[in-house]
């Protein structure tokens, strides 16, 4: 075979060995750069690991203002602090009582009303014609524990017995077996939530119809910090927090053995007691909001404290979880 025929053949396939590299580098390439562009990546937020700072920091510009009870106001610190700390956003935090926070919902001066009562039918009524979507989420259990100062010799009362106390009918603690010495009655403002529950279910009996206040000799404070302050620096005084303020109090006040009627057996308060019903004053705790205003950071913030994290700290804090 002539030279010149063998170059060309040889030329003719090594440009066909060529045109075969070119495509498969190609294909090779094209595959990458589609792998590569379906991969999920962390900045897009599609690994499903909210770790970069925009996605956990997505309300650093969003406000949110939460008033009402102050049995509440303690964990409602630590739920607002850890939500800022993963999420940014400015929550202020005010107590004032159930009552100051569903007025405050209702005038929609505050974004969040905390509360240790159920909201009432005249609040509701109130709400609705100002246009408001009264929405309500039970967020702990609590129970109201009564504390007597550490001199009293008293370690349990019926319920009658309390509801005398608090009405004026009984006045020494000799009428219940203690020492021939006065009693002196702490209660809660009107706008507490849980002087309210007290009123209520302890003083009137549970009784609807009962027109029975607390008598004018109580002593009325405003918040279960100062109850608590009040009968562990004296003598004789009985009062009534929430079980979370009875945990901080810790041996500075007894805790007393409440009974439904001379029958029953005492029992004491406490996250168990609580749980398996057999404490006489437990009660649901509340956050109102208006369901025609709720920004993003009110619904997470909602979400976040009924999560497990959020029921967490509430437990830390001496309640019991909704769940």
């Amino acid at each position: 075979m002539p030279k010149f025929l063998l170059k060309k053949r040889n030329i003719i396939l090594l440009s066909t060995a060529v045109i075969f590299v070119i495509i498969f580098l190609t294909a090779y390439i094209f595959a990458g750069c589609k792998t590569t562009a379906n991969q999920p990546t962390s900045s897009e937020g599609t690994t499903g690991n909210a770790t970069s700072a925009e996605n956990t920091k997505k309300f650093t510009d969003n406000g949110l203002v939460i008033t009402g009870s102050t049995t509440l106001l303690e964990v409602s610190n630590a739920w607002a602090e850890a939500f800022m700390e993963n999420n940014g956003g400015n929550i202020t935090i005010n107590g004032g009582g159930s009552g100051e926070g569903i007025k405050s919902l209702i005038n929609k001066t505050t974004d969040l009303a905390n509360s240790s009562r159920s909201i009432t039918d005249e609040e509701r009524k109130e709400a609705v014609s100002k246009g408001i979507d009264v929405k309500e989420y039970k967020v702990l259990w609590d129970c109201i524990a009564v504390i007597v100062s550490r001199n009293v010799k008293v370690s349990e009362l019926t319920f009658e017995q309390l509801s005398k106390i608090y009405k004026g009918e009984i006045t020494s603690w000799k009428e219940l077996g203690g020492d021939d010495a006065r009693i002196v009655a702490a209660a809660r403002e009107s706008t507490s939530g849980t002087g309210e529950y007290f009123l209520e279910n302890v003083v009137r009996l549970g009784n609807k119809e009962s027109q029975d206040e607390y008598s004018d000799k109580c002593l009325f404070l405003q918040t279960n910090a100062d109850v608590v302050t009040q009968v562990s620096q004296n003598d004789n005084i009985i009062g009534y927090v929430g079980l979370g303020y009875l945990k901080e109090a810790g041996d500075k006040v007894n805790a007393v053995k409440v009974k439904k009627d001379a029958n029953s057996a005492g029992v004491l308060p406490g996250v168990e007691t609580v749980k398996d019903k057999s404490y006489p004053i437990s009660r649901e705790l509340y956050i109102y909001a208006d369901g025609n205003n709720l920004s993003d950071i009110a619904k997470a913030y909602i979400e976040f404290i009924l999560s497990d994290g959020g029921q967490k700290i509430g437990i830390d804090s001496g309640f019991v979880s909704i769940k």
